[in-house]
Order: C-alpha cells, then structure tokens, then sequence
C-alpha cells in the first residue's frame, strides 16, 4: 500500500508565521510515511528558497487573482484527483474554503483539516468573514491550534469542531543555535553600528500594524531619557516602515534605531542583540519569540494568545499587558543587568528544547493526521488524547 497523499494548501509563501510553519513542517515531515504535495494560491514566494522541494511529490502555484478563482479551484482538484490525495491540510480560513472547494466535485473524498494560527481579528470586515468561516472550521474532520490559549478563546465563540487539537508551534533548534566565536559576534555588532556598551533591543516581525512598533520604540524613548544607552534594532520589512521611520524621527532615535529590512538568515542579527521583544496587538503563538528564546535571548513579550505557554514570567522573559509602554519599559529596564540576562536567557533556551522542537511538532502532526485517516471516530481520537497525555 502506498503512503497517504496528503495535499498542503496555503495562501501564499511571503514571509509570515503562518506560512513559515507550513514550510518548516513540510521541511520535516517524513516523506516515506506521506506523499507531500504543496499548492500556494497566491504567486508571493519570497520562503520557496527555504523550501526542500526534493520532499515533495509536487509543488503548484495556482496564480489567484480573485476571491474565488475557479481555474485555482480546478487545479486543485486535478491535484486531488491524480495526486491520490487522502487528506487536504489548509493554512487559516481562505486556504480553508479553496481545500473544501477542491474536496468537492471529486470521486475522491479526501479528509480535510484546518491549521488555525489566528486569534485577534483586527477589522469589522474579518469579523464579518468570520461568520462564514466559523461553519467551515466548524465541518472539518479535524481543527489544529497552535496554543490552549488560542483553542480557549475560540471554544468560546463559537467554534467546537468535536475534533480539534493543539499542536504547538516548533522550529528546528540547531539551526537557530549560534556557533560563532564572541571575536565574530561582536564584529557583526559593530558593524551594525552598535558599541559593547549599548543596550540593544530587538524584535524580529514584519513592519505591520498589527506589530505596534511604535510602542518599542516609545519605550526605547523613556529608557534614553533615564540616561540607559537603549539602541533599537528592527529586523523585518512591510508596509508601516514610512510610519515608523517618521516616528523614529519624531522621537529623536534616528541614530539610535536600525531597520535592517528583510533577511533570510535572522539569526546574526537577533544574536547581535542583547533583549528581544515581541510587542503585538495581535498575536497567537510567536515563530519569531521561539527562535530568539532558541538563540538564548530573554524575551519581553506582550501576553497574548499563548505567549505565557512560550514565556513563564520571570523566568524565560516577561510579560506585559498589549499597549502598556511603562510596563515595556520597567521590564526592558530591568533586563539592563547581563547576570539576570544570562539566567533569563539560558532558561529561555532550554524551555525551546524541551517543548518546543520541529521534531516534536512534525512527531504530533504525523500521528494525529494517522489518527484522523485511519480511525476517524470521536472514540479513536480520545484514544490517542489518552495515550500522549501518559
């Protein structure tokens, strides 16, 4: 018997949260237990270099260029049917309604699963959405979340698919160790344009509302006004960057706040920093926080969706309320000692590699999609709850 065909559908393959974990999960899967087949709807694929193609049976790009594009919809649906796909495994909501699309119409009936990264919705208009979303989440054969927080604030509006799981966010810890002499890290910093004894406060995000860059760099303006070297680095690009470009300029921190735009390798630069945060409006379960607790960084991070999962205060990092500058500022000020940095740090470290790996993540996924195609029944799926909670 051949191994199942499992179809991954996901908006696209810019730089995000949501669209790194399908790369990274795909990056890890076994390719012998499934067939792996990628189709990304819209044609944005700055992580495809990321990508290990030779793991998948086929990679498509179905060029979408209205909500519902039915030559997207037909490709898909080739996919499914000449693919032998057994389980269609969609990234959000709009990833959602293309696998249920493309599930229909077919002598093949393949199982369909939902990976939900949001939590937060921003506009009237996502909330609108959500109306007809939350039927669709709501008739796949299985729902992922990526925290218990996420899964908690969702039961209670409305969602309560009879099959849902949290399945944490992972990411491949060697990668995101760092092996440089201090000779090599501290030449990178200097040639940031960062002296030994500036406090360097990073956040690794793209620049979007969403990620309120203004508040760190608020902060970074109270900590400068008590006299502390606070410097800022800002590792991403997107849309907002004119908005906080004038904002730094507002400010007074134009020479004291870099923008390094987009890169494909994070990890110098979040290493060359010596504090990261996470300041977001909105947010569920942070990629970016993963990798900077990998690389042995304490993480200021606003406590939404499942951030006190990532971060135990005090002990990992802190947390503070979403839009609380003093609290940033009190806690990033706090952090200005590098013993307590260290202690921070290193515990920060070891909590990725015990919870939080690609391996334990691709491990769970594997046998909870097993689980939902070959014993799809209420009764089999509490038996595998029951066996990964001994």
């Amino acid at each position: 018997m051949s191994a199942p065909g499992l179809l991954f559908i996901v908006n696209s393959l810019e730089t995000g949260g949501a669209e790194k974990h399908v790369v990274t999960l795909l990056n890890h899967l076994d390719s012998r237990r499934f067939r792996l087949h990628l189709a990304y709807l819209k044609g944005r694929k700055q992580l495809l270099p990321q990508l290990r193609t030779e793991q998948l049976a086929s990679l498509t790009c179905c060029d979408v260029t209205r909500r519902i594009d039915r030559n997207a919809v037909r490709q898909l649906r080739r996919i499914v049917a000449e693919g032998g796909i057994d389980a269609i495994v969609c990234t959000n909501t709009y990833s959602t309604l293309y696998g249920r699309l493309a599930a229909r119409g077919g002598a093949r009936a393949p199982r369909l699963v939902a990976v939900f990264h949001t939590t937060v919705l921003q506009t009237w208009k996502q909330k609108l959405q959500m109306l007809l979303y939350r039927r669709l989440l709501n008739r796949c054969d299985l729902l992922v979340y990526v925290c218990e927080g996420q899964r908690r604030y969702w039961r209670e509006r409305g969602l309560h698919r009879a099959e849902d799981e949290v399945i944490c966010n992972g990411i491949d810890t060697e990668w995101f160790t760092d092996r440089r002499s201090s000779a090599e890290q501290l030449a990178f910093r200097s040639g940031l344009g960062f002296g030994a004894e500036d406090f360097v406060i990073g956040i690794c995000s793209g620049l979007r509302p969403e990620k309120a860059h203004g508040d760190l760099l608020a902060a970074i303006a109270k900590l400068r006004a008590q006299g502390i070297p606070a410097k800022g680095l800002l590792i991403g690009e997107g849309p907002q960057r004119p908005v906080i470009e004038r904002a730094m300029a507002q400010l007074g921190l134009g020479e004291h706040v870099r923008i390094t735009g987009n890169r494909d390798d994070v990890r110098p630069f979040i290493c060359a920093c010596d504090v990261m945060t996470l300041v977001s409006h909105s947010e569920t379960f942070s990629l970016a926080a993963l990798e900077s607790m990998s690389l042995g960084k304490p993480l200021v991070i606003s406590n939404l969706g499942g951030a006190g999962e990532q971060v135990i205060h005090g002990r990992h990092g802190f947390l503070f309320e979403p839009g609380d500058i003093e609290a940033l500022a009190m806690h990033l000020k706090a952090l200005t000692s590098e013993p307590l940095r260290r202690r921070l740090g290193d515990a920060a470290a070891l909590r990725v590699r015990e919870l939080f790996t690609v391996q334990r993540m691709a491990g769970d996924f594997t046998e909870r999609i097993q689980q939902v195609l070959h014993e799809p029944s209420s009764a089999a799926a509490h038996a595998w709850l029951e066996q990964r909670s001994r």
